[in-house]
């Protein structure tokens, strides 16, 4: 039908078409929001996961600190717990396969995580329970860990506290006796060259002889002080035979930059008890890590083991070694001092 100008037929061939371009941008347009709408939520949710992986990681770092110091606990509290400042930060690290905690911080773990243990004093009231106020209880400590990481510009930080003791001194019906020792070893000087300041000179060494008893040997002592601030950290072993004889007991490492600049009394406390025979000669010998043994292993400074020298061996039936081990050879039985002893204790569990 023509009505003047207008064709109604195309007038409503032409109005249909329009309307679907309408229809297809909002379908367009929704769509659009949609793919949006999931996009933001992807986002948000993987951002999600990744804070909760962060969470996880530095819960199990703050928790394996805090088996770090139960380790060290364990080892020695005399040597590893008792020592350590209260409020400072220490690290825990690896050390010769056994954790130490460190006043250096070790670096950053997978590039992004420090992590760090800070002990705090106990405080136990009248009733001997722990409380705000009240006498300090120098048995137990307070330890914090925390594990830190950027967030953005933010530090994020995870804090999980324990308490420790020193358990070992309440276990009842044991008494450490000081057993066999040689005390009178006044001399400071550098008789044996250890740790060998990276030249791999070997170790020293100094026998005893048992008594007519079996006996069970938890620590030894040793006589010795530090040239410098921070020489190799040192062991001790108990060996059968010979110097280079059968490892029978191997002590907690002890942070040399722990020790004084003048002669003391050290403790080395075997884990494990080593079990003795009567009237038979063992050896201390003193390790470092890194190994003295070894030429360009990275052992440092020196540490002075006081002695005494006399015409014949100052301490009936003991003999000093040095150069134990010498240039990575484990048989090398060193140097004899026929007229030198070095200060030692050995204490046992009666």
């Amino acid at each position: 039908m023509l009505i003047g100008n207008w064709n109604f037929q195309n007038f409503s061939y032409k109005k249909n078409f329009g309307f679907g371009l309408v229809e297809i941008v909002v379908v367009i347009g929704i769509i659009t929001v949609a793919l949006f709408t999931f996009s933001q939520t992807s986002i948000v949710a993987i951002k999600v996961l990744r804070q909760e992986k962060e969470n996880m990681e530095a819960t199990l770092l703050a928790k394996e600190s805090l088996e770090a110091v139960r380790s060290a606990r364990d080892e020695s509290w005399t040597n590893n717990i008792a020592p350590l400042a209260n409020g400072s930060l220490y690290y825990p690290v690896i050390e010769n396969g056994k954790w130490k905690l460190s006043a250096n911080p070790p670096g950053l773990i997978n590039g992004k995580y420090l992590r760090y243990v800070v002990f705090g004093e106990v405080l136990r009231d009248a009733q001997d329970k722990i409380a705000p106020s009240g006498n300090v209880d120098s048995g137990t400590r307070k330890a914090t860990a925390r594990t830190e990481w950027l967030k953005g510009s933010a530090t994020s930080t995870i804090e999980i506290a324990t308490y420790i003791t020193n358990f070992q001194s309440y276990i009842s019906g044991q008494e450490e006796t000081k057993t066999i020792f040689f005390e009178d070893a006044p001399t400071d000087a550098d008789l044996v060259n250890f740790p060998s300041e990276n030249s791999g000179n070997g170790d020293p060494v100094q026998s005893f002889t048992t008594l007519a008893a079996s006996l069970k040997v938890s620590k030894a002592e040793v006589y010795i002080r530090r040239l410098t601030a921070d020489p190799s950290d040192i062991f001790a072993e108990i060996r059968s035979g010979s110097p280079v004889g059968s490892i029978l007991g191997a002590s907690n490492i002890i942070d040399s930059q722990s020790l004084s600049q003048n002669l003391s009394w050290v403790e080395l406390r075997f884990p494990n008890l080593v079990n003795l025979s009567p009237l038979t000669k063992y050896y201390i010998r003193l390790r470092s890590v890194p190994s003295s043994n070894d030429v360009f292993s990275g052992s440092k400074s020196l540490i002075h083991w006081g002695y005494k020298q006399t015409a014949q061996s100052p301490y009936s039936g003991g003999e000093l070694r040095r150069y134990v081990g010498r240039l990575s050879n484990p048989s090398d039985q060193g140097q004899l001092l026929d007229q030198y002893d070095a200060g030692f204790r050995i204490y046992a569990i009666q």
